[in-house]
């Protein structure tokens, strides 16, 4: 069961990334941006050039979003690799089919 729940932290940190749309936010502020997944430092030093506050704050909003999605994909691999320990010392996932 172990394992199921690695794959709902593993939705959750999806729903993170996609969340993380700093790379729209410059395109549509006419600044370009090369990859469209964009580092931390990156929209750092974006940050520091701006002027506009509003777009400072959803920037910001999106840099928490980039740690929350890290955050959430460590802790799918690490319940991903204790599920599949407990289940080969006492399986349960077998007996639901």
């Amino acid at each position: 069961m172990v394992i199921i729940a690695s794959v709902f932290v593993f939705i959750i940190a999806v729903i993170f990334r996609l969340l993380d749309n700093s790379a729209k936010l410059f395109i549509s502020n006419g600044i370009s941006v090369s990859p469209f997944y964009l580092s931390a430092e990156t929209v750092m030093e974006e940050m520091e050039k701006l002027d506009d506050e509003r777009l400072k704050r959803k920037l910001r909003r999106n840099l928490i979003y980039q740690k929350l999605h890290k955050i959430f994909t460590v802790l799918a691999v690490i319940t991903l690799l204790i599920g599949i320990g407990f289940e080969i010392y006492h399986p349960e996932l077998i007996y639901l089919f």
